[in-house]
Protein backbone atom coordinates (compact mmCIF):
# COMPACT_ATOMS: atom_id res chain seq x y z
CA UNK A 1 0.00 0.00 0.00
CA UNK A 2 1.64 3.29 -0.88
CA UNK A 3 1.34 5.82 2.03
CA UNK A 4 0.46 9.47 1.14
CA UNK A 5 1.93 12.12 2.94
CA UNK A 6 1.57 15.18 0.79
CA UNK A 7 -2.21 16.55 1.38
CA UNK A 8 -3.49 17.67 -2.32
CA UNK A 9 -7.30 18.79 -4.04
CA UNK A 10 -6.21 18.13 -7.39
CA UNK A 11 -9.15 17.80 -9.54
CA UNK A 12 -11.54 19.35 -7.21
CA UNK A 13 -13.40 22.69 -6.79
CA UNK A 14 -13.38 24.56 -4.18
CA UNK A 15 -16.06 28.11 -4.36
CA UNK A 16 -15.02 30.68 -1.94
CA UNK A 17 -17.95 33.22 -0.91
CA UNK A 18 -17.35 36.37 0.33
CA UNK A 19 -19.21 39.00 2.65
CA UNK A 20 -17.05 41.86 2.20
CA UNK A 21 -16.86 44.42 4.85
CA UNK A 22 -14.06 47.02 5.81
CA UNK A 23 -12.99 45.68 9.12
CA UNK A 24 -13.14 41.89 8.06
CA UNK A 25 -14.53 39.39 5.97
CA UNK A 26 -16.89 36.52 5.92
CA UNK A 27 -16.02 33.49 4.23
CA UNK A 28 -17.62 30.43 3.39
CA UNK A 29 -15.44 27.42 1.59
CA UNK A 30 -17.98 24.75 -0.65
CA UNK A 31 -16.82 22.16 -2.45
CA UNK A 32 -19.95 20.53 -5.04
CA UNK A 33 -20.76 18.27 -2.22
CA UNK A 34 -20.38 20.16 1.01
CA UNK A 35 -19.77 23.01 3.11
CA UNK A 36 -16.33 22.94 4.38
CA UNK A 37 -15.85 26.13 6.38
CA UNK A 38 -17.03 29.38 7.07
CA UNK A 39 -14.68 31.71 8.75
CA UNK A 40 -14.10 35.56 9.62
CA UNK A 41 -10.64 37.09 8.69
CA UNK A 42 -9.30 40.15 8.12
CA UNK A 43 -9.65 41.79 4.95
CA UNK A 44 -6.71 40.75 3.25
CA UNK A 45 -6.32 38.56 0.08
CA UNK A 46 -2.99 37.56 1.40
CA UNK A 47 -4.63 36.25 4.74
CA UNK A 48 -7.12 34.38 2.12
CA UNK A 49 -4.56 33.22 -0.42
CA UNK A 50 -2.54 31.12 2.93
CA UNK A 51 -5.41 29.78 3.97
CA UNK A 52 -6.37 28.29 0.87
CA UNK A 53 -2.84 27.31 -0.34
CA UNK A 54 -2.22 25.96 3.16
CA UNK A 55 -5.97 24.02 3.68
CA UNK A 56 -6.87 22.64 0.18
CA UNK A 57 -3.67 22.64 -1.71
CA UNK A 58 -3.46 22.29 -5.66
CA UNK A 59 -7.44 22.87 -5.97
CA UNK A 60 -9.21 25.06 -8.46
CA UNK A 61 -10.86 27.75 -6.28
CA UNK A 62 -13.57 29.64 -7.90
CA UNK A 63 -14.96 32.76 -6.25
CA UNK A 64 -18.43 34.27 -5.29
CA UNK A 65 -18.68 38.01 -3.91
CA UNK A 66 -21.38 39.76 -2.97
CA UNK A 67 -22.48 42.23 -5.61
CA UNK A 68 -21.07 45.93 -5.36
CA UNK A 69 -18.73 48.53 -5.96
CA UNK A 70 -16.04 46.34 -2.84
CA UNK A 71 -16.22 43.06 -4.26
CA UNK A 72 -14.94 42.44 -7.68
CA UNK A 73 -11.23 44.14 -6.82
CA UNK A 74 -10.60 41.33 -4.35
CA UNK A 75 -11.87 38.68 -7.26
CA UNK A 76 -9.02 40.36 -9.74
CA UNK A 77 -6.34 39.92 -7.14
CA UNK A 78 -7.44 36.57 -6.16
CA UNK A 79 -6.96 35.22 -9.75
CA UNK A 80 -3.48 36.57 -9.98
CA UNK A 81 -2.35 35.60 -6.43
CA UNK A 82 -4.43 32.47 -5.83
CA UNK A 83 -5.00 31.38 -9.58
CA UNK A 84 -8.57 31.65 -9.25
CA UNK A 85 -11.34 31.04 -11.99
Amino acid sequence: MEQVTKLSFKGQSIYVGMDVHKKSWRVSLFTDNFELNTMLIPPSVEVLRSHLHKMYPDATYYSVYEAGYCGYWIHEKLQKEVYLI
